[in-house]
């Protein structure tokens, strides 16, 4: 029996990338492909980012790590950044999106015990949702999505068509937070309905529930607004954060307001590099540049701009069934595999991400693309669907 080096738990597309700038990555033949993937929405402000280079090199010729046991300016920096562009209160800096989940799900445990409902430890989640690959988060995600070889799950969990009336059904005296995806990513660019999300924010108050937003993907300026909850005006307890935050750095948070975190206490959480000088330093020049003027609103201008051309191509070409999403976070549904639609389409110089629940690509480039990156982007994706669908015209 022989296993590879790498746990294979992958099936890499056969390209290896040898550097990148902008938008734009090269690989090791110094063929140039255009970036609508941004490693899964992570890369935001593009590859080689001077900010970012500027950040990391300063901040690695000081110091590049020390624990939670003294203070860290930088973390208390990005922090305060954080709270005064949110919801939140507090931050506990993670070093991913599952970790962030992770946090967010013992502060609702301790809220709740805290409030002396030790009956309420269950977590309540939608169909096609994704929070991560944690043996806790696997199991808050749609179980259609994972093999038989995890089971049993963790049974603290409830996973539930995503409209009021189901959760009306299903909210007892053992919920005690509801997670969900403002807009599912994995689970195919799918954007909640602001209708529900309001019912959903009004049920969890009548009934003392925390609401729990996981802006993983969807946060960081990806739709336009830094957070997508921002779309609805609806906003949570508590909120996972990562991807897009640390703009290839690994990075991720966990927001909450002082009432969700009230009963965490000292030793009740913490992390070994989460929130060091290095991660979020590199942090503090993403959102720096994020919250600059007129970023955030070029973001949703672009967004619209890419979403009116993919919308030309599906009206042209039958091999598109939808286009869904805001901002900078797209996805086509496809008459076709959607991981080997991407796949090809990698090896003709667009990278998208094909992979994702219902046959959706998702379309993620990075937050500083310009109009005529887009368009040079759709030319690719327009040429490949002429020789693989009817033209409709």
């Amino acid at each position: 029996m022989t296993i590879s080096p790498i746990l294979p738990v992958y099936s890499p597309i056969n390209i290896n990338f040898s550097y990148g700038k902008g938008i734009y990555l090269y690989d090791t033949d110094n063929k140039c492909y255009i970036d609508f993937h941004s490693g899964i929405a992570v890369s935001s402000l593009g590859h080689a980012n001077l900010q970012l280079i500027s950040a990391l090199k300063s901040q690695g010729e000081r110091l590049w790590h020390i624990t939670n046991t003294y203070n860290i300016s930088a973390a208390n920096n990005f922090a305060e950044k954080l709270i005064n562009n949110s919801f939140a209160n507090t931050v506990f800096f993670t070093n991913s999106g599952s970790e962030a989940v992770e946090c967010g799900l013992k502060i609702a445990r301790t809220y709740q015990n805290g409030k002396g409902n030790k009956n309420r430890y269950r977590i309540l989640t939608f169909h096609g949702a994704f929070h991560g690959r944690t043996f806790l988060t696997c199991a808050t995600n749609d179980r259609q999505k994972f093999s038989e070889l995890l089971n049993p799950y963790i049974d603290w969990c409830d996973n539930i068509e995503p409209n009021i009336e189901s959760v009306k059904k299903t909210i007892s005296n053992d919920i005690g937070v509801v997670l969900v995806e403002p807009i599912q990513g994995q689970g195919g660019i799918k954007v909640m309905d602001e209708a529900f999300m309001k019912e959903l924010r009004k049920l969890c108050d009548e009934n003392d529930i925390l609401l729990f937003f996981d802006c993983i993907q969807c946060g960081a300026g990806r739709t336009g607004k830094l957070f997508a909850y921002e779309h609805i005006e609806v906003e949570p307890d508590i909120c996972a954060l990562a991807k897009g935050i640390g703009g290839g750095f690994p990075l991720g948070a966990c927001l909450a307001t002082e009432k969700a975190a009230q009963y965490m206490a000292v030793g009740m959480h913490g992390s070994t590099f989460g929130g060091n000088p290095l991660a979020t330093s590199v942090g503090n020049a993403v959102f720096d540049e994020l919250l600059s003027y007129g970023f955030l609103e070029n973001v949703e201008i672009r967004g619209k701009y890419l979403k009116n051309k993919l919308e030309d191509l599906a009206s042209r070409f039958s091999m598109i069934e939808e286009v869904r999403g805001k901002g900078l976070m797209l996805g086509i549904k496809v008459k076709m595999n959607n991981q080997k639609f991407a796949e090809e389409l990698s090896y003709r110089g667009l990278l998208t991400v094909g992979v994702t629940s219902d046959n959706v690509v998702r379309i993620l480039p990075p937050l500083i693309i310009t109009e005529k990156e887009i368009d040079k982007g759709i030319k690719i994706l327009e040429q490949y669907l002429s020789e693989k669908s009817p033209n409709l015209y």
